[in-house]
């Protein structure tokens, strides 16, 4: 039986239909590729003629806490977050890259929180300078976060006329002020509180050819060719296990700066690793930034072959 002219018309605008909303969605998923893109967080941007590096975002010690959560009044420490809150500091490096004169507002910038409102600089008004060209201005943010209450994933934004940068932020660290009043049990250490932001790529050359740590732990990359010490391969994975309470970042800069503090199990050829380590005292060679690329870079190379016992 010939099918009717109705029918085909119907199943014609049916498919029509069909097509359109998976091109709209396909249209969709691209636009919100495109936008996580414009969102991803970086260290360096430029609008407008205006040039912008993160030079480092660090959380400093929550001055109103004693280890036994005694509150400080806040003329003691004037100037000061409020109790239960923490305060990150961004340091920034700006430069005019136009042949005309531009303005830099501290005020453009927000703290970002994945879960509740937009939080601007303290003290914004010391982040501003007329640039003329070619000049270079350097200023600090400060933005107090009240890190009892969820957050989520923290960025930094410059809102800069109609274009956005996002900038990366560390997690803040834990605080007593996050115990019940009289607890004093210590919280753990925290490198993130001592350290800038990490580039791998600077901790891969710092690994391999600065301080020559590719010659005892051997290449990241080929595992059972340590020497001396432990291979670290994998490392970001097994050291968040080696000391309870102690985060894989903060277990490899104690191991860098303090390595008698803990042995490693196993070395080369599944023998026990020497006891005092052979590993020299880097802690009055390396700089803060230098810890944090060696730490980010050994982060980065997680594996699950060859994995540390």
């Amino acid at each position: 039986m010939t099918e009717t002219t109705p029918r085909k018309t119907k199943r014609a605008r049916t498919a029509t239909i069909i097509f359109g909303l998976v091109a709209l969605a396909a249209a969709g998923g691209w636009a919100l590729l495109i936008d996580a893109g414009r969102k991803m967080p970086v260290r360096e941007a430029t609008v407008d003629g205006i040039e912008m590096r993160l030079l480092e975002a660090r959380w400093i010690l929550d001055q109103m806490d004693h280890g036994d959560n005694f509150q400080k009044p806040a003329t003691m420490m004037p100037g000061m977050p409020e109790y239960g809150k923490q305060r990150v500091t961004l340091s920034l490096q700006v430069t005019n890259r136009s042949p005309q004169p531009r303005e830099f507002r501290g005020e453009e910038f927000q703290l970002t929180p994945e879960i509740g409102e937009p939080l601007p600089p303290i003290g914004a008004q010391t982040g501003y300078a007329n640039l003329l060209p070619n000049q270079t201005f350097n200023t600090t943010l400060h933005f107090d976060l009240d890190t009892r209450k969820p957050h989520g994933r923290l960025r930094a934004v410059w809102q800069h006329g109609d274009e956005a940068v996002y900038l990366p932020i560390p997690e803040p660290s834990e605080h007593a002020h996050l115990l019940p009043r009289g607890q004093s049990t210590p919280l753990p250490g925290d490198a993130r509180l001592l350290l800038p932001i990490g580039k791998p790529e600077n901790g891969q050359q710092l690994y391999e050819q600065v301080y020559g740590c590719v010659a005892c732990h051997g290449p990241i990359s080929t595992p059972g060719t340590n020497n001396v010490g432990p291979h670290l391969a994998a490392i970001g994975l097994t050291a968040r296990d080696r000391i309870e309470g102690t985060s894989a970042a903060q277990y490899i800069y104690d191991s860098i700066l303090e390595p008698n503090e803990f042995i490693a199990p196993v070395c080369r050829d599944g023998l026990p690793c020497e006891q005092p380590s052979a590993m020299p005292e880097y802690g009055s060679l390396v700089s803060l930034q230098d810890v944090a690329d060696l730490v980010t870079y050994l982060l980065q190379e997680q594996t699950l072959e060859g994995v540390v016992q």
